[in-house]
């Protein structure tokens, strides 16, 4: 995706509105004249005046509403204090999570689970190696962590370490044991990482850890348990304080 920084030179064009075909196909139009072969996934108003949130190929970007100016990149409400690309982001990440059965994560969970959160992970990353080897700390603040297999390709043969993982009788002790270090024999079968990697790459995951929610919010990569069972009594908070 190129990076393209257009700034926001008329005031009239706040209350410039299309219908939704209308905005897709201005969006398409603009984004293409750049990068021909980029699929846009949603068109949406911006609350940025003036513009068009889209999202594309796992990114956000920002287009007018005359289709003449782009900006990609992080956009902030500085008064309301939050990322208009991470709220672009959530819905597309909600439905790619939806998309991942529980057949195709590795679960990691308390008895009585007070939260629940995905994490993209790799085998080769240090900070997932971190983030797993405090698993028991995460299940013991009532957070179930469900991993969702995501070799990078700055890591040769995490691929195949992945694969060996899924395809191993007792994965999430297999899994415990690539973490940990230790070189697995390889294993081959019929798995889902090329399929996860695909879901993870549209909904613009970039590194690994990545932690998610439910709701496609991104808590960040690797947090510790005691911050991120923090963050998800925030975001709880937040979701009651709204209702």
């Amino acid at each position: 995706m190129l990076k393209v920084l257009g700034f926001i030179t008329s005031a009239a064009l706040a209350g410039t509105v299309l219908a939704a075909d209308d905005a897709a196909r201005l969006v398409t139009d603009a984004l293409h004249k750049i990068a021909p072969n980029a699929k846009v996934q949603s068109v949406a108003p911006s609350a940025v005046p003036g513009f068009y949130s889209a999202v594309a190929d796992g990114h956000v970007v920002f287009i007018s509403a005359d289709g003449r100016y782009l900006i990609e990149g992080q956009v902030y409400d500085l008064a309301a204090h939050r990322s208009l690309t991470n709220d672009g982001l959530a819905e597309v990440r909600k439905e790619g999570l939806a998309r991942i059965p529980a057949d195709k994560r590795l679960t990691f969970a308390p008895p009585h689970p007070k939260y629940s959160v995905t994490v993209f992970t790799d085998v080769d990353c240090p900070y997932c190696r971190q983030f797993h080897k405090q698993i028991a700390e995460y299940n013991q603040l009532g957070i179930a962590v469900e991993y969702v297999l995501f070799p990078l390709t700055i890591h040769p043969g995490a691929d195949k370490k992945a694969v060996t993982v899924w395809c191993s009788k007792d994965r999430n002790g297999a899994y415990t044991e690539a973490m940990n270090g230790v070189n697995l024999p390889p294993k081959t079968c019929a798995n889902p990482v090329a399929e996860l990697t695909t879901i993870a790459m549209a909904m613009g995951v970039e590194g690994t850890p990545a932690i998610f929610t439910a709701d496609g919010v991104q808590l960040g990569g690797y947090l510790p348990p005691q911050q991120l069972a923090q963050r998800l009594e925030e975001l709880a908070a937040h979701k009651v304080a709204a209702q």
